[in-house]
């Protein structure tokens, strides 16, 4: 606790005390309001219970001042709730910290605050008017916790340090490791095994300090530059003064450039006081301490008992829950006790997990005769050595003697085991677990293991393994998951169960991971719940986890009907209980959960021995003198990597190495020695006589080809970034500029320091490490001094497979460019040019066209001579693609003449790049398998994927895809996917992938997951499990029976469905699903409206669509599932109506989603409809929505955004409440009951009569409110349920709200195709020009019909139509660029800006690859244009917590009060001066 006092009088003065309350802890300050002093503070964590921590702060103020009187401010993200009860005023963390500094520090440009769980950047410029110190832009991190103070607890209770030790500890670490900063549980997963092999904890504790700083960097500058001097705030900052030495490393600042607050913890709490005298000025009120006090008091009293959870105790009566119990009771296994003289031979299991080490002792009956289950400490070894000599010892003390025949190893420190004590065997840990399951349960079908950090799903078929899933990098869900939470809430760990039994109300937490869970946690403690609230509702969300993040399994049927649980977490009941309860069946826990990876190791170990009657064991006497040295931080020398590799020596003579990349990391010795120089020699053979072919296609794609010499050569320099695209085209390019007599320099290859080097630009925390790479290469281009920098926007190429569809770009690879020009530009940092043009290549003609175009008007090259270069680069990487094919042919044909298998390592382009891939390529090659990336494989353009549920829409897909179904067809083919960590294109891919080779052969692929962490142990391992399951596979049936891919949709909308169904609608908006039903309902269908999905759709949604699919496919297809479950519907006399369209963006698929989802749910004869008028996959044919109903809805889009723009206009300012939503209702009604009964003449009958409607409700508007602009992704726009309602609490906070207008995201796809076609001059067909043209012409038409009627309204105006909104925007985001909203977010945002709106807000949801580039990926350079607005970007997820909302938009609110105060003030000011004068 930190604690100062000023002794001095107090004079009577009314005391200025500001407290922030934060995730972790409650600071007060007092300050003298005449000299602006503090007087008293304090800072003590209150560990969850903040009304109390508030009501003890002020009372020790109290008993420090005895009756002084305050005025009070409160902060901090547990404060607003209390300060609306106290009725005192709230003021958002980021808004009192910057005016703190800037009372304070007036030289400071940037700010770095830590807290508890939020991390905070603000960014301040010098008022050009006043000289004085002005924020210009403010980042507060998302929902995740990672890089703050948690993040520091987390890593302090694996370390096993006390977190006011960490600081020493870190100040002590002489190297780096990388670990990952995003949370707390990745890092685990990257420290846990660098901590099991012996790295440093000093090491460990200085890299997580790194892990910190580029989270926060590249995690909140979000473009912005760090300007210095920087000063650094918050308590993680202010107790580890060596992470201030980390950040200013990195952020290269002197000491002078380094600000330290004298006090840094309590800054935020000093601005809540100042705000005061300087925002809440005229609110005077003065307390004495004692009246607040009693009021939280009663607050206290109020919240004990109280709740809005909706969750159910975990039993009805005790006599359940004893049922229950006496079910799953077991008991640890107990020694046997040998007798005097007997010689006991036993065969030795060891499990050396993240967390614990496990070791089992087995006889030739397979009787447990002993077992041994620990934490490791962070020395696996020493804790194993110790326990198994006092074994030996307690065998000696009964008269025998222990003889261990055989030893075996698995877990995380298998191969740090078997070297140590010279194992006979050793196996991956899923083998082993799998094992023991079999022994005690013969016919199990689905085993879960869920151990520290890592989650094994297991599918067995008469004890086959045919299936693994290992959770990824993150532990979410995990025993340490349960374990840190247990001890925040003080809970020991075997009290768990007992506590989450004991909960009345149950918290619904929802499926988050550790560091998203706090707020979430926090936010039900606030309301009431207890301790044993959490812990029930944590132990449920464990589960929750696994099934919607982890496994992903929606229909559990696939489980089979005997599951069987083990590993140390399912030694709790109430994790045990929760998995049936979701399940909604029985399963069966292993007789010794804890243990069964040792028991499993044991039985094969004993197998093994008998097979081979060999032994190595070391025995348990050496284990008397064993002993290992361990040294850290050795470079490797033989390669450019030098892996910082760490080397174990044992007393037995082996060594084990670990933290290489390759093998040639295991040799030791002087790379000069002859010998080891022999030693290389031979590991770079056996490497080589493997086949790589991600080797392969990068040295072919970035050779130089042949090309003629077509103009003289010149000095200019082309730097081309080695990212995205490039991974495809390098050998076009290459030779194209080659063959015009430029020289091309190509950015080097990836490295940890290109990436880093570029982190402080990256516009969003959240895109994929393939984006996040391209700042770094740009810098590296920056430092080879080239003349220009080539980096095209190419939206459209032909399709290079059977689907004409697959023409379309992936929105990060056509997008980025612009986010570099927008973001990062070169030629502002630089002054290097950046050449970003804009392409759409459909056709070759097309490209022929464009690109002779641009090079005349660039760079004056005739167009007949660029033709040759085109011609010539063709040529390059037609030799490209041959190459690459012929070695694909000659893999293939080796392993059917071997009878072997290749793996077809499927990804994209650019995870060629061995640091986006993590050397996994050779992670296969290593262990004897080849490897073919997805376009080499023979036949991979040829296959027809008709029978894919997905529409073709991206040659990339369609690679990934083709080569899936040739591996499901081919014996020697296995197949793997890499996965980025944020790409959501990747996860339907995923789905349909496993979809199409389970029906075609059975064959199961291995999805990997990959970010910017570098660890490779967990990766490995399940690496190994796949293949242990391909091999088990493979010996069970060498020939996998090939069945024809059948309909993807047999489930028809037919004509018939007309007459006998009736069609729910889900919601894009109310309003919006409103006019598509009535428009349906013109053509003879039944449509529903169904109603707004809240807290039930979300839930379903998140069952049933895969978890890194976007929230608005979620949602909506979770209302179609809420409804289908109501029991207001007969659902076999129901169908799905789901907007669709063909291109980039996830709605793409949501028809394949939604026929996923509906068989999983149980609704596979429940068909579906859509706006689709091609319908390629025929799911109804007996429904085509034509062109009088396309007409209808688009004279409809207008009216709405009129009715919905009056009612934002009146709301606010409405006479009596509730009057607008009333009118608005009804007049919509007018609207919709005039489109369904006479088309498009009805709804303008209609509309006139709404108007009448809204020109009835009372308001004042005397009084404007400011206004605030909601954009982003459309369906988090209009949708209510899924945003929060944001709209209505932005009007509750005093502003108005402008929405974009639906009109425009209908039109914009026809706009922006209508504009490519007669501005790129495209080679479409006529009836597509004619098309393109009628329906802007339409959409004009329905906008005057709205304006001519709607004018009738005073508050009306007339909408800024799509060809005026785009005009302004080009230079940002071009009209013809599409992806997500395209042009629509500058456009409006630009538009409102020029007419006075100060505060936009940019919805997006988590992972909305579109809106890494339209949405974050502009506003840098948005604020440049405009640079006192306030620009908000919002994530949003299914388990988005609204406290969290809530904290950022208090944000965007109290900066734009203070923004309008700092305006009146120079209003008043220069009113005086002009009286002055």
């Amino acid at each position: 606790m930190l604690k100062y006092f000023y002794h001095c009088l107090y004079n009577g003065q009314v005391l200025l005390t500001g407290i922030d309350v934060g995730s972790t802890t409650t600071k007060i300050v007092a300050v003298q309001p005449d000299n602006g002093k503090i007087v008293y503070s304090e800072y003590r964590r209150h560990n969850a219970a903040q009304v109390k921590s508030v009501y003890d702060a002020l009372k020790r103020l109290e008993k420090a001042f005895p009756h002084a009187r305050i005025r009070l401010s409160l902060t901090g993200s547990g404060a607003k709730l209390m300060a609306d009860r106290l009725g005192v005023p709230y003021i958002q963390e980021v808004v009192a910290n910057s005016l703190a500094l800037r009372e304070q520090y007036g030289q400071v440009r940037t700010a770095i605050e830590l807290g508890g769980q939020d991390a905070k950047m603000i960014f301040f410029k010098e008022d050009e008017n006043t000289g004085l110190l002005t924020v210009s832009d403010m980042r507060m991190n998302g929902s995740c916790a990672g890089g703050t103070g948690a993040f520091i607890d987390e890593i302090a209770s694996i370390l096993q340090v006390p977190v006011e030790e960490f600081n020493a500890l870190a100040a002590k670490g002489t190297c780096v490791y990388d670990i990952s900063g995003r949370c707390g549980v990745y890092a685990k997963t990257d420290i846990q095994p660098l901590l099991n092999q012996g790295i440093a904890k000093e090491d460990l504790a200085l890299s997580a300090f790194h892990a910190i700083a580029k989270q926060t960097i590249g995690g909140l500058a979000q473009g912005l530059d760090i300007e210095k001097p920087v000063i650094f705030e918050g308590g993680p900052l202010t107790f580890n003064p060596t992470l201030i030495r980390v950040f200013a490393e990195r952020l290269s600042l002197t000491e002078e450039e380094t600000i330290i607050p004298s006090h840094p913890e309590l800054m935020v709490a000093f601005g809540a006081a100042m705000s005061l005298e300087q925002m809440f000025a005229e609110q005077e009120a003065v307390y004495e301490i004692p009246k607040l006090t009693r009021q939280l008091a009663k607050e206290q009293n109020e919240e004990t008992g109280h709740t809005v959870s909706t969750a159910k105790p975990f039993f009805a009566s005790e006599e359940e829950r004893a049922a229950f119990e006496e079910r799953h009771r077991h008991q640890a296994p107990q020694w046997k006790k040998p007798h005097p003289g007997e010689v006991v031979e036993a065969y030795l299991g060891i499990d050396s997990g993240s967390t614990t080490t496990k070791f089992v002792l087995i006889n030739a009956q397979e009787e447990i005769l002993d077992s041994f289950y620990a934490p490791n400490e962070g020395d696996p070894l020493t804790v194993a050595k110790n326990a198994l000599l006092s074994m030996r010892n307690r065998y000696r003390e009964a008269g025998a003697e222990l003889h261990i025949l055989a030893a075996g190893t698995t877990g995380y420190g298998e191969m740090l085991f078997a070297k140590a004590f010279s194992t006979e065997s050793h196996t991956v840990e899923t083998v082993a677990h799998a094992r023991a399951a079999e022994k005690y349960v013969k016919d199990a079908t689905f085993l879960l293991d869920i151990g520290g950090q890592d989650m094994k799903a297991i599918w067995l078929d008469h004890g086959i393994i045919t299936n693994i899933l290992v959770n990824e990098a993150c532990s979410s869900g995990c025993g340490s998951f349960l374990g840190n939470f247990a001890s925040s809430l003080h809970i020991p760990m075997q009290e768990i169960a007992d506590a989450a039994f004991s909960s009345k109300h149950p918290a619904a937490l929802g499926s988050r991971c550790t560091v998203f869970m706090n707020s979430s946690i926090i936010t039900e403690q606030r309301n009431g719940c207890q301790s044993e609230d959490i812990m029930a509702g944590l132990c449920r969300s464990i589960i929750e986890n696994v099934f919607t993040k982890v496994i992903r399994i929606s229909n559990t049927d696939l489980l089979g009907d005997r599951i069987v649980v083990q590993g140390g977490t399912f030694e709790n009941d109430a994790v045990l209980c929760a998995l049936e309860q979701y399940l909604g069946r029985e399963v069966i826990r292993a007789p010794y959960p804890g243990i069964m990876g040792a028991i499993g190791m044991a039985l094969i170990t004993k197998e093994q021995y008998h097979a081979e009657q060999k032994q190595t064991f070391i025995g348990l006497d050496a284990l008397d003198s064993f002993s290992y040295k361990r040294e850290s931080n050795l470079p490797c020398p033989f390669c450019t990597n030098h892996c910082q590799r760490t080397i174990v020596t044992f007393s037995n003579g082996n060594s084990w190495i670990t933290n290489n990349r390759c093998e040639r990391g295991e040799i030791l010795g002087d790379p000069k020695d002859a010998k080891v120089r022999e030693k290389i020699k031979e590991v770079n053979k056996e490497s080589s006589a493997v086949p790589n072919l991600f080797e392969v296609r990068e040295k072919l794609l970035f050779e130089d080809y042949p090309y003629p010499q077509l103009l003289p050569e010149k000095e200019a320099v082309i730097g081309i970034p080695r990212v995205l695209s490039y991974w495809e085209t390098m050998p076009f390019w290459n030779t194209f500029f080659r063959a015009l007599g430029y020289q091309v320099r190509i950015s080097d290859k990836s490295t940890r320091k290109i990436y880093e080097s570029g982190l402080s630009a990256v516009t969003s925390d959240t895109v994929c490490f393939p984006a996040k790479l391209v700042h770094g290469h740009i810098r590296n281009l920056a430092e080879h001094h080239v003349d220009r920098i080539f980096m095209p926007t190419i939206t459209t190429v032909s399709s290079e497979n059977p689907a004409s569809t697959s023409e379309s770009m992936c929105a990060i690879v056509k997008g980025y460019p612009i986010v570099i020009r927008n973001s990062d530009n070169p030629e502002k940092r630089w002054n290097i040019p950046y050449d970003a043009p804009l392409f759409h290549w459909y056709r070759t003609e097309d490209r022929n066209r464009q690109l002779t175009a641009y090079m005349k008007d660039t760079f004056e090259i005739d167009s007949s001579i660029c033709l040759k270069a085109i011609e010539a680069a063709d040529q390059a990487q037609l030799s490209f693609e041959q190459a690459l094919k012929k070695a694909g042919q000659k893999v293939m044909e080796q392993v059917e003449a071997n009878n072997t298998y290749a793996v077809v390592l499927a990804s994209r382009p650019y995870q060629n790049d061995a640091l986006v891939n993590h050397g996994l390529p050779k992670m296969f090659t290593s262990m004897g398998i080849p490897v073919l990336t997805a376009d080499a494989v023979p036949g991979v353009n040829d296959v027809d994927l008709h029978n894919s549920r997905l529409d073709i829409v991206n040659n990339y897909h369609a690679r990934m895809l083709s080569s899936a179904v040739l591996a499901a067809e081919n014996d020697h083919l296995e197949y793997v996917q890499m996965v980025s960590f944020g790409c959501g294109h990747d996860a339907y891919l995923s789905d349909e992938i496993i979809r199409l080779m389970k029906e075609i052969s059975g064959k199961t692929p291995l999805i990997l997951k990959l970010d910017e962490s570098d660890v490779q142990g967990p990766l490995r391992i399940r690496v190994r499990s796949f293949l242990e399951t391909v091999a088990m596979t493979h010996k069970r049936c060498a020939h996998q029976e090939i069945r024809v891919l059948t309909d993807p949709y047999p489930v028809k909308f037919t004509k018939e469905c007309r007459k006998e169904k009736i069609v729910l609608v889900p919601n894009t908006s109310h309003a919006f699903c409103r006019v598509m039903s009535a428009a349906l309902s013109t053509q003879g269908i039944r449509a529903v409206p169904l109603e707004v999905g809240r807290e039930e759709a979300i839930r379903l949604g998140k069952k049933y669509v895969h978890n890194d699919i976007c929230f608005p496919a979620q949602i909506v297809i979770g209302e179609a599932l809420a409804a289908l479950r109501s029991g207001k519907y007969d659902v076999e006399h129901a169908a799905v109506g789901m907007g669709k369209y063909i291109g980039d963006c996830r709605l793409t698929h949501y028809g394949a989603l939604l026929r996923k989802a509906l068989d999983d749910a149980g609704y596979a004869n429940v068909p579906i409809l859509t706006n689709d008028d091609i319908d390629s996959h025929q799911m109804h044919p007996g429904f085509r929505m034509n062109m009088l109903s396309a007409v209808r809805i688009a004279f409809a889009l207008p009216m709405i955004d009129a009715l919905e723009e009056l009612l934002r206009k009146i709301r606010p300012y409405e006479k009596t409440a509730g009057s607008a939503d009333t009118a608005f209702e009804r007049a919509l009604d007018q609207v919709i009951d005039g489109l369904t009964h006479s088309g498009v003449t009805g709804a303008k009958k209609g509309f006139k009569k709404a108007i009448e409607i809204m020109n009835q409700v009372d308001y004042d508007r005397s009084n404007p409110k400011p206004q605030v602009l909601i954009v982003g992704e459309y369906l988090l726009n209009f949708h209510p349920g899924a945003n929060h309602e944001v709209e209505r609490y932005l009007e509750q906070n005093g502003f108005e709200i402008i929405e974009a207008k639906m009109t425009d995201v209908i039109r914009k796809t026809y706009f922006y195709q209508g504009s490519q076609i007669k501005e790129y001059h495209l080679k479409k067909p006529l009836n597509k020009k004619a098309w393109f043209a009628i329906v802007d012409r339409v959409f004009n038409m329905a906008h005057n019909m709205t304006d001519s009627i709607a004018s009738a309204h005073p508050l009306y105006e007339p909408a800024c139509r799509m060809q005026d909104l785009v005009k302004e925007s080009d230079p940002i985001i071009h009209h013809t660029f599409d992806a997500g909203e395209g042009v629509l977010i500058p456009g409006e945002i630009l538009h409102h800006a020029a007419h006075g709106c100060k505060a936009f807000i940019i919805l997006q949801p988590f992972g909305c690859l579109p809106n890494h580039v339209v949405g974050r990926g502009i506003s840098k350079r948005l604020k440049e244009l405009y640079p006192n607005v306030q620009i908000l970007p919002l994530d949003y997820d299914p388990d988005v917590s609204f406290a969290n909302i809530e904290n950022r938009l208090q944000m965007l609110i109290m900066n734009s009060r203070a923004a309008a105060e700092e305006e009146r003030q120079q209003q008043d000011l220069q009113k005086t001066q002009k009286r002055g004068a």
